[in-house]
């Protein structure tokens, strides 16, 4: 059975070419060439057809030949940093496509002290070797900025990720007072984990197999919403499904608008990112009657009215209002800063402890060892300290060395200049010129660490106790030894908080229940989205029981 579809283009293809017989016979006295009888007819088909035909085809022909000059003549010889003698690599094609290590590899032996550059996404990125870290990581937002990068490179339109101003309510809120808040809200969050960890695995004794990536992102959700907008949203199912949805929304845009060459980029990030705006709004909408609530609460004609021994509660949301100046208070934004800041913890947190759990199954004599630390820690009522968790300091060496070893990115300190700069090495680069460092080499840096290649769990618990090294090393320590939390004046402002979360979670998994691989399966493979960062195998199983306690 012939397709209509199909049947009509042969019908059209057939006219085309008879009517290309009729002229080439009927012209054949004036020898006329091929060419010159393929523009008469040209010509003749361009007379046939509608206006609007005509002006779709010239718009699509226009805007081709724009697209064409950019891409092959504007931007690499009038813009690339070719001009300014910049060495270029090219990362690997085909699976590994967007595996940054060996085009790394390759420049560690190239330019071992010199600055090159890669494209991606028709973006170029200048990368330092790693031993220039120093020269990105002191740099301030004013000359340097983080979100610039995250926002133009890394989302690629993704507007809504709060600001590089380390002096903004946010900011300071997140590295400040809800870092000191963990402590106060450590029985709360425990209590939150233990119910979302039931609610996934059950109370069972039998083996349980689940999918890690979605498990692992479900109990971060309900573990970090307590400490972020509190009770009752934080227990409300529709808040935290949309929590646990709106990353995977924004990665999906990512992928789409990254292919797209760079001026068609916000036209079709308007398209690819609507259903991650959507779920923005909704989330402010869920947001908005606990907003408000607080804002009434912390009023002082409603102070008065309440029991002066009644506690206020601890939440992002109160600690923000806090933070607010008399008239400096907009509802609107506090709702942005509070999705903001549930947006940047939650995925990170969630990979982390992904990648935690993927090799303390490997390893079941530090499973032992993890636990026996617990016990050593917990309260004469079976939980844990109101603290910060620094007792855990194997616990906290395990996390550190799982985050050097799984990486979030090979590449550091991503930043675009907002002026132009120089760096002891290399030419003068303009503003608007994408800057990192080589964090492969550093994280796998002989020099700095022993045996780089071993996942070592107790690495940074020897170097604690050494003299005068006590309080280093930890997981929530930013440095240019470990890139994790970035470093310098843009480093991450709530990593004690997700500190605390993945501590309060591996706590609660290490106590009450057991982990293996399925039989068969070993460590998930490391993936990277095109933007180059790491992206976990979302299929991945894992199986959990209920231990048997006795």
């Amino acid at each position: 059975m012939t397709i209509p579809v199909f049947s009509g283009l042969s019908g059209h293809y057939d006219n085309l070419v008879e009517q290309f017989q009729v002229m080439q016979q009927a012209l054949a006295p004036l020898n006329l060439t091929k060419w010159q009888l393929a523009a008469l007819l040209a010509a003749q088909v361009w007379r046939d057809t509608s206006p609007l035909f005509r002006t779709a085809f010239l718009v699509v022909f226009l805007g081709s030949s724009i697209l064409a000059i950019d891409a092959y003549i504007i931007q690499p010889y009038f813009l690339s940093l070719r001009r300014l003698g910049v060495p270029e690599l090219k990362p690997t094609n085909g699976r590994h496509a967007f595996d940054y290590k060996p085009m790394l590899e390759e420049a560690a032996e190239k330019y071992p002290d010199r600055p090159w550059f890669f494209t991606y996404s028709g973006f170029e990125l200048v990368v330092l070797p790693s031993a220039y870290v120093d020269e990105v990581r002191k740099l301030a937002a004013r000359t340097a900025s983080l979100v610039d990068f995250l926002t133009t490179v890394q989302f690629g339109g993704w507007k809504l990720i709060g600001t590089d101003d380390s002096s903004s309510t946010l900011h300071k809120t997140a590295s400040t007072e809800l870092a000191r808040s963990v402590g106060p809200l450590g029985p709360a969050r425990q209590q939150v984990a233990r119910e979302a960890i039931q609610a996934v695995v059950g109370d069972a004794h039998e083996w349980k197999t689940v999918n890690l990536f979605w498990t692992v992102l479900e109990i971060v959700a309900a573990t970090g919403a307590i400490g972020l907008v509190g009770e009752p949203l934080s227990r409300n199912p529709r808040w935290l499904r949309a929590v646990r949805t709106l990353p995977i929304l924004v990665g999906i845009g990512v992928y789409i608008s990254c292919f797209m060459p760079r001026l068609l980029r916000p036209l079709v990030a308007t398209i690819s990112y609507a259903p991650a705006w959507l779920l923005h709004k909704y989330l402010a909408h869920l947001l908005r009657p606990s907003v408000e609530r607080a804002i009434q609460e912390s009023t002082a004609q409603t102070r008065k009215d309440r029991d002066r021994d009644a506690k206020e509660p601890i939440t992002l949301i109160h600690l923000l209002l806090n933070r607010y100046k008399p008239g400096e208070l907009d509802t609107s934004q506090l709702i942005k800063d509070v999705i903001t800041a549930t947006f940047e913890s939650t995925p990170t947190t969630a990979v982390s402890l992904y990648w935690m759990l993927t090799e303390l199954v490997l390893r079941p004599d530090l499973v032992d060892e993890l636990r026996s630390e617990l016990l050593s820690v917990l309260t004469p009522s079976g939980t844990l300290p109101p603290t910060q968790l620094t007792e855990l300091a194997k616990m906290d060496s395990f996390m550190r060395e799982s985050a050097r070893v799984n990486t979030f990115h090979y590449l550091g300190l991503n930043r675009i200049l907002q002026h132009d700069f120089q760096f002891s090495i290399g030419p003068r680069l303009p503003k608007g010129t994408i800057v990192c460092v080589d964090q492969h080499h550093i994280h796998t840096s002989p020099a700095l660490y022993e045996n780089p290649d071993e996942f070592d769990a107790l690495r940074f618990y020897r170097r604690r106790q050494q003299q005068g090294h006590e309080t280093r090393h930890q997981y929530a320590s930013n440095g240019p030894e470990l890139l994790t939390w970035g470093d310098g004046p843009q480093a991450c402002p709530g990593r004690v908080f997700a500190t605390n979360t993945i501590k309060i979670l591996l706590a609660e998994l290490l106590l009450n229940y057991d982990l293996q691989m399925p039989a068969g399966a070993y460590k998930p493979e490391r993936r990277s989205f095109p933007n180059g960062s790491s992206q976990p195998d979302m299929d991945a199983q894992l199986m959990v029981r209920r231990r048997k306690v006795k």
